[in-house]
This record gives C-alpha cells, sequence and structure tokens, in this order.
C-alpha cells in the first residue's frame, strides 16, 4: 500500500533539513529491521571495491562503476542502488509530467526509505516535495518481476497453439520451477510482508531484458503515484491534496490514473511495452494481491479493509479499466490478456500451496535462501 505523509509547511534547504529528513526516515525503520539495514551498510562498504569491479565488466561503458567508488552517503540512511533507481526514474516520471501539464509547481527530492515494505511515501511541502522510496519497493518489484518474466520465458517455448490452451501452459509452468518460486515469494511475504533479504533466485542471464523491462514498468508506476500526490497537494493544500466532495479512496484512484498515464507515454518514450501496455503497474497489483492473499490462508484470518486506501483488488480492476477505456487496440489486449492469464495460473497455484502449508500446520518458516542483496 502506497503511503502519503502529512503536508509539511516549509522544507528549506541546509542542515536542519538534512536532520528533519534523517528524523522521517527513522519513523519509517520497521522494528527489528535496524541490525539488517546496518549491515547492508556495512556490507556496501566492504564490497565496494568488488562491486564496481562487476559493473566494470558486466556494464561497459554505463559509469555504474565509477558512480560506486564515488558514492558518499547522504545522511544516515541513504542508500547507493535505491538512489541508482529511483532518481532517475523520478527525473522520467518528472519530465512525462511536465509533457503532460500537470507536473508539480515545486521541486521534489528524493531521499531513501529505509522501510522493508513495498510502499513508497510522499512528502508535500510548501517549498520542495520529498519522495521516499527504496529497497523495499525494489526487492518487492524485482523478485516480481524475475517470476512473471521466467513464466513468459516457460511458455514461449510452446507453440501457438498451445499457448492458447490453458492445460498446456499449466502443464508448462508445473514442469518448472515458476510456481514454486513464487509460493516462496508468497511465504516470505507472509512472514514478514516484506522481500527485503529473501536472497537469491536464480534466473538465466538471457531473460536480464525482459526482467529489466518488466521491473522499471512496475517503479515508473510506483513513483509516478508519489508525483500525482504533490500535484494533488498543490492543487487542494487545504483537504490534503483531496479534490472537495471526493472520499480519500477516491483520491488514491485518481493518483492511479495520473500514474497509468505516465506509464503509457514513458512505454513510449522508452520503448517499454510492459509500460506502454500498463502490463507492470498490473502484475505488480497482482503480486500485492497474491502475497496478502497468503497472509490471509497461513494467519486463518481476514485482513481489515483500508479507510483510505482502495483493495490492490480495486487497483488492479481499475488498471485494467483504465487500458480499455483508453481505447486499447485488440492486439494489446489480447497481449496483456496473456499475461494476466499467466499471472492467475501462478496465482492459484500459490493459493492452493499456502492452503496445504496451513493444513499440515507447519511451523517453519519458508526457506529464503541465503540472505544476500539481490542483483
Amino acid at each position: 500500500m502506497i503511503c502519503v505523509f502529512g503536508r509539511l509547511t516549509n522544507l528549506s534547504a541546509g542542515d536542519e533539513c538534512q536532520r528533519y529528513l534523517e528524523y522521517l526516515q527513522r519513523t519509517l525503520v520497521r522494528e527489528g529491521s535496524e541490525e539488517f539495514l546496518q549491515g547492508q551498510k556495512q556490507w556496501f562498504e566492504k564490497n565496494r571495491e568488488a562491486i564496481a569491479q562487476e559493473y566494470s565488466t558486466k556494464l561497459k561503458g554505463s559509469g555504474l562503476a565509477t558512480s560506486v567508488m564515488t558514492y558518499s552517503a547522504q545522511g544516515e540512511y541513504d542508500d547507493f542502488f535505491s538512489r541508482q533507481i529511483f532518481e532517475p526514474l523520478l527525473a522520467k516520471v518528472l519530465a512525462i509530467a511536465s509533457n503532460m501539464g500537470v507536473s508539480p509547481e515545486r521541486p521534489v527530492r528524493f531521499a531513501n526509505s529505509p522501510d522493508v515494505a513495498p510502499s513508497a511515501a510522499a512528502l508535500p511541502s510548501t517549498s520542495e516535495h520529498v519522495l521516499f522510496a527504496g529497497l523495499g519497493t525494489s526487492a518487492f518489484c524485482n523478485y516480481w518481476a524475475k517470476v512473471f518474466s521466467a513464466a513468459i520465458a516457460e511458455v514461449s517455448t510452446l507453440s501457438k497453439k498451445k499457448r492458447q490452451s490453458t492445460p498446456e501452459l499449466i502443464k508448462k509452468l508445473r514442469a518448472g520451477p515458476v510456481i514454486m518460486d513464487a509460493a516462496r515469494l508468497a511465504g516470505r511475504y507472509a512472514l514478514s510482508e516484506s522481500l527485503v533479504g529473501y536472497g537469491k533466485l536464480e534466473q538465466r542471464t538471457e531473460l536480464l531484458p525482459v526482467r529489466v523491462l518488466l521491473l522499471n514498468a512496475m517503479e515508473v508506476f510506483v513513483v509516478a503515484h508519489e508525483v500525482a500526490h504533490f500535484v494533488a497537494h498543490e492543487e487542494f493544500a487545504d483537504t490534503a491534496g483531496i479534490r472537495p466532495g471526493s472520499t480519500s479512496k477516491q483520491h488514491e484512484m485518481e493518483c492511479d490514473a495520473f500514474a497509468l498515464a505516465v506509464c503509457t507515454e514513458y512505454g513510449v518514450r522508452e520503448k517499454n511495452a510492459f509500460a506502454f501496455q500498463l502490463i507492470g503497474p498490473l502484475l505488480f497489483f497482482y503480486a500485492l494481491r497474491m502475497s496478502e492473499r497468503a497472509i490471509t490462508v497461513l494467519s486463518g484470518k481476514d485482513r481489515s479493509p483500508s479507510e483510505s486506501h482502495p483493495t490492490n483488488e480495486e487497483r488492479f480492476r481499475f488498471a485494467l479499466d483504465f487500458l480499455k477505456s483508453a481505447g486499447a487496440s485488440a492486439h494489446i489486449l489480447k497481449s496483456v490478456t496473456f499475461a494476466l492469464d499467466l499471472a492467475m495460473i501462478i496465482g492459484s497455484h500459490v493459493h492452493l500451496i499456502m492452503e496445504e502449508i496451513k493444513s499440515r500446520d507447519k511451523d517453519e518458516p519458508v526457506p529464503a535462501n541465503d540472505g544476500e542483496r539481490e542483483a
């Protein structure tokens, strides 16, 4: 669930601003995660040269190796990887929003979120807005992008006729590791409501380009949703960004609509079909829904609905309706339907696995590999 801080009257530059940002970041730290976050910082410093060397070898000309070696943390909770991921995405989202004529008038600053949940957060201000996003978001999107991209690759080896057969799709997916990988992710999320620290999820090297495209499409949506909050707060500052006569849930849907529009334009600019066709946001919401269903099954308790946010099911349906109302072609709708069919096959099997685990009354957590930072 994507959250928003209350409006800050003034956020000025300098040491006082940095101290306040660190105070806000501290409030995002989940109890029990401090040691892990500290360990991540130590791991980066210890392996800085090795990371730079790997980037230099695998991503020649990207400049990342230099960035690793010259990186200096901007405060106690800053993170190199989150900054490398979300700062460029924020700049692209703001450029698209400006082209659409609905960008924030005030500057927007990125700050790492030490929250290990998938959430990002927006802090509107009368001077400079702040977007908080971090490893919690990138880890969730990255792992599920691996699962879904692997599923697409698995079934792509089938003939056209077999790809149109649900039993054949099920047979193919059950023959590979995709469903069990998804079940492990959902099970892990059920334990901690986070995928940070899950560890390595192996994937064939040739799937990297597809996974990165899907990952970007998910993350762009998350960032754009928060930018929508900044736009809304500037227009309706006295009502926390909520349009008069509207509700908090309707406001969230309006922010989703803005983010979906940004996604389609991002897809055009970056040649990213997962963004243009809204497959990224749709699979993001489906992964959240799948993960939260695992919590319900394993805990035996239904979660209380939020008073301020729509459910992930509602947001999924809204995104699908948005795509159709935007006049998506039959070809695009076919592509989206195929991706969602795969997701639903995975989701139904994950649900059955969670039911089986619950029925056996197992107390041991779902295995989470080695806990190293995921690439």
